[in-house]
């Protein structure tokens, strides 16, 4: 970032909060539509202005989206890979020429400073360019064709399944809702993407990337609204639902896709009550830097953000007392502030619920650092740091989705390992030790889909899409294969063996 791109980002956010809020319509079968009640986003740096809206759909017309995308489905599943992969890959170009623009909408809706409003774009071109580079290796779709002693031609390919729905979360509007679309695409599937009510304009950009892709009219289709569009999405006979959020709902959803005459796939990336153990060989300057940086960025509201420390007694002291320092000098600001390290939280009832939190904290007799709502405009609050608390406690154990942080002091490592591991949650962990064993038992023996061992600046978060994958194991995750990575694109088809008499052979095409 530069002193120009902050200026012009702060000139930006200026101008839109000034000017009318964005309503975006239901796009279905590229009609634009304006069914359902009006639901109006406010900024929640700046809650007396109203910055988008959106129309909460009727289920007719999920169910519309979904009969529309089914049949373009029927044409695009005829389209040979390779040209698939060449419409997909044309959205690069757009997002790219829209990465300031989105920047703007992502900071206005959910409060994201700069750079990670800005990283909502440029990881989108990531996803982009990885999956289209996977989709195109040989044997991606299919394996090679073969004869049997009976003289039959033989493969192995991957099909589509029909018409997935994506539901997002309202953290990140945009590439929660952009990574299964763009895997589904690339597989031969149709879309309906229903976005977060707190992030309707930012969840639109996708449709827009995918119309720049030149698609059959109607295979990616998108509504809005809060939680009735989900729910009619779920009760729809789309053919597949790739879900982001809690884990309640996600396995709800699992539940009604068991059900019926056969099982339906759920891709499911949910939440997590994610730990970093701190042995006494920890270097304990790095450990403070990469807990902040972990439990407060995007202020806690993020399935990967580090909520839990478990630390053992010979550096639980003076780990609390570098942790408390930071707190105190973390920038909790505007968006266009040029310093702002978090914004504010999403909506008026998080920071009503981070508020009882910290009052409940106090009430319990543990020490409290931080945890001040701010006196400014806004839904502001200073990140809470809670230590003495036991950690089999209910505030240890339960995931808040606050700038909220609880630290235990544990016995040993082996205790602490228990402890990370008590909890049907496995999205993110992190350890920082400087004993080789301990490191090596973590990797091999922590529950979670995302490790990191002594990495400055991160204790559980910072990944990106190539070898870095994102996913969750045990409750955090439904399917066991990741996000960003070369195998997250196949769950969206089913494997089909085919075998014909040689002389058919030429029909077996992909």
């Amino acid at each position: 970032m530069t002193a120009v791109d902050q200026q012009a980002f702060a000139i930006g956010l200026a101008a839109r909060r000034a000017g009318e809020p964005v309503v975006v319509p239901h796009v279905v079968g590229g009609r634009e539509r304006f069914d359902g009640e009006l639901i109006t986003r406010e900024d929640p740096s700046t809650p007396s202005v109203t910055v988008s809206g959106c129309h909460d759909a009727p289920d007719e017309l999920v169910r519309l989206a979904v009969r529309t995308s089914r049949a373009a489905q029927r044409e695009w599943e005829q389209v040979p890979l390779v040209k698939r992969i060449e419409q997909v890959r044309r959205g690069i170009d757009h997002v790219e020429a829209a990465v300031e623009e989105w920047a703007q909408r992502v900071a206005l809706e959910i409060g994201k400073p700069y750079d990670a409003a800005r990283a909502e774009a440029t990881e989108v071109v990531e996803i982009l360019r990885h999956y289209t580079e996977y989709a195109a290796r040989p044997g991606a779709f299919e394996d090679e064709r073969s004869a049997d002693p009976s003289g039959c031609a033989n493969d192995s390919v991957l099909r589509p399944y029909g018409v997935f729905g994506v539901i997002t979360p309202f953290n990140y509007p945009i590439v929660q809702a952009a990574g299964p679309t763009i895997a589904a695409l690339l597989a031969g599937n149709g879309v309906v993407v229903k976005t977060s009510h707190h992030g309707p304009w930012s969840g639109q950009a996708v449709y827009e990337m995918c119309a720049a892709m030149d698609l059959p009219t109607g295979l990616v289709n998108v509504v809005h609204g809060a939680d009735e569009p989900g729910r009619a999405l779920v009760a729809s006979d789309v053919d597949g639902i790739s879900f982001t959020g809690s884990v309640s709902v996600g396995r709800a959803i699992m539940r009604t896709f068991t059900d019926g005459p056969y099982a339906r796939p759920v891709i499911a990336e949910m939440g997590g009550k994610n730990p970093v153990i701190v042995t006494d060989t920890a270097d304990l300057e790095q450990a403070a830097d990469g807990i902040v940086f972990s439990a407060f960025d995007l202020s806690g509201q993020k399935c990967s953000a580090l909520s839990r420390v478990l630390v053992t007694p010979g550096a639980h002291d003076r780990l609390v007392e570098l942790v408390a320092e930071r707190i105190r000098a973390v920038v909790v600001a505007d968006p266009s502030a040029a310093d702002a390290f978090a914004g504010p939280l999403a909506t008026a009832e998080a920071l009503e619920r981070f508020e009882r939190l910290v009052a409940g904290s106090r009430a319990a007799g543990f020490t409290v650092h931080g945890g001040e709502r701010l006196e400014r405009d806004g839904y502001f609050a200073r990140p809470a740091v809670v230590s003495s608390v036991p950690a089999d406690h209910e505030l240890s154990t339960t995931e808040h989705f606050l700038p909220f942080l609880t630290i235990s002091k544990v016995d040993s490592f082996e205790e602490a390992l228990q402890a990370a591991n008590a909890t049907p949650m496995g999205l993110t962990a992190g350890i920082y030790t400087g004993d080789l064993d301990e490191a090596r038992a973590f990797l091999y023996r922590i529950e979670a889909g995302c490790v990191d061992v002594n990495v400055p600046g991160h204790a559980t978060t910072g990944w990106w899409p190539g070898p870095q994958t994102f996913g969750g194991w045990k409750a955090s995750g439904s399917t066991g294969t990741q996000t960003l990575g070369k195998w997250y694109w196949q769950q969206f088809a089913r494997q089909q063996a085919r075998k014909l008499p040689a002389e058919l052979g030429h029909l077996l095409t992909y």
